[in-house]
């Protein structure tokens, strides 16, 4: 998967600003603040309909602008070419998504459409945060790759929101609700049975290809691993249906403690994924160093798995990467990422790519106040 070309009108300090692209390594120079990130924050509205940066769109707006519009043109590995376009309007709260001048039936039609990997200061919450962070890596990995699960994961959602409400009015009315929380739980069993399923066949499929990467971004004998910790017992020898079985038992025992807490207290949305260095918890024993690497390993693993389930080579967007590690492992990165399809990079200077790359072995562009000019045709 290739990107063509992108515009960005009213997004950001991006008045309007359209700029050509290289199929392989493009690097955007400039201080901080004159809108590099906002142009990887762009592509990833065009992949995945939302930013890595900001969790609400109406933060995308330009300063005393209703309406930003992202545009940009794909083109698949097979050849074939979507105009995807990108608009939200601010007083009226609505995002507006068209492919080849088709508006997709639902978010599950477009997240893998053109899978993207991102890397950003950003996501250290995988490493450094909670459990909820982790699981949100898990899910966007697993989304782009799989438009069933991206399904089950959001009409989870909405089932355990509902369910939610009910314990929640019981704890405040003390009312018999039996008989209306029983078909929610059915569907919050069958719904989340399929995401625990395929989160645990995920991690199994995933750990070889992060042992892999780290091991060609580290020095030394260091060994990452994955493990999944469910609220419902382990079943990864089984099926979605057995794990369905030992849910509903999981929320049966759980009852009482849920209907004190007016909350589900049981399921994928409270499940944990363990990363270790050498066995021990990465968030208890490792350093920044050992946090960064594992990062690193994490992003060139997502690569790997994407380009193999999705048939299509991921873009991969860099965001100021190069800041947050030193140069021998600087270096190690760059050189993967000649491998590894069309890349967005961000940086404050160029030095490390001359070295890397070799001063023609990349396109660059200046960002400055929202202006993006590129080097290479002065």
């Amino acid at each position: 998967m290739k990107l063509r070309n992108v515009r960005l009108v009213h997004f950001r300090n991006h008045a309007d600003t359209a700029f050509p692209i290289s199929p392989a390594i493009n690097v955007f120079v400039g201080k901080n603040g004159e809108g590099k990130t906002n142009i990887l924050e762009g592509i990833s509205y065009l992949c995945v309909t939302k930013s890595f940066y900001a969790s609400n769109d109406s933060m995308a707006l330009q300063l005393g602008a209703d309406e930003f519009t992202v545009r940009g043109t794909f083109e698949a590995d097979g050849g074939l070419t979507f105009d995807t376009q990108v608009s939200y309007t601010g007083a009226a709260r609505r995002k507006e998504i068209t492919i080849n001048g088709q508006s997709p039936g639902s978010l599950a039609e477009v997240v893998g459409r053109f899978p993207v990997v991102v890397l950003s200061p950003e996501n250290s919450n995988i490493t450094f945060g909670s459990p909820a962070d982790r699981r949100r890596f898990i899910d966007l990995v697993i989304s782009q790759s799989d438009r069933g699960y991206l399904e089950d994961l959001l009409e989870y959602r909405r089932v355990l929101r509902q369910r939610n409400r009910i314990l929640a009015d019981e704890r405040e009315n003390r009312g018999d609700i039996e008989s209306i929380l029983g078909p929610w739980t059915v569907g919050l069993v069958n719904s989340g049975a399929r995401i625990l399923w395929r989160r645990m066949m995920f991690v199994k499929e995933f750990e070889p290809d992060v042992r892999a990467a780290f091991a060609r971004v580290a020095s030394g004998g260091e060994q990452p691993g994955l493990k999944y910790q469910g609220t419902v017992a382990s079943a990864e020898d089984g099926d979605a249906a057995s794990l369905a079985a030992e849910f509903e038992k999981a929320i049966e025992r759980s009852a009482a403690d849920e209907r004190r807490a007016g909350l589900t207290l049981i399921g994928p949305h409270r499940d944990e994924l363990l990363l270790t260095i050498n066995g021990l918890d990465l968030r208890g024993y490792a350093s920044q160093g050992q946090h960064k690497t594992f990062l690193v390993a994490l992003k060139l693993a997502e690569c790997s798995y994407l380009r193999e389930r999705c048939r299509e080579i991921p873009v991969l967007l860099l965001d100021d990467v190069l800041s947050e590690l030193d140069s021998e492992r600087s270096a190690r990165v760059l050189l993967e990422t000649r491998t590894l399809g069309q890349t967005f990079i961000t940086a404050t200077e160029t030095q490390a790519f001359d070295r890397v790359y070799g001063k023609g072995g990349y396109r660059r562009f200046t960002v400055q106040a929202g202006r993006v000019t590129d080097d290479d045709e002065k």
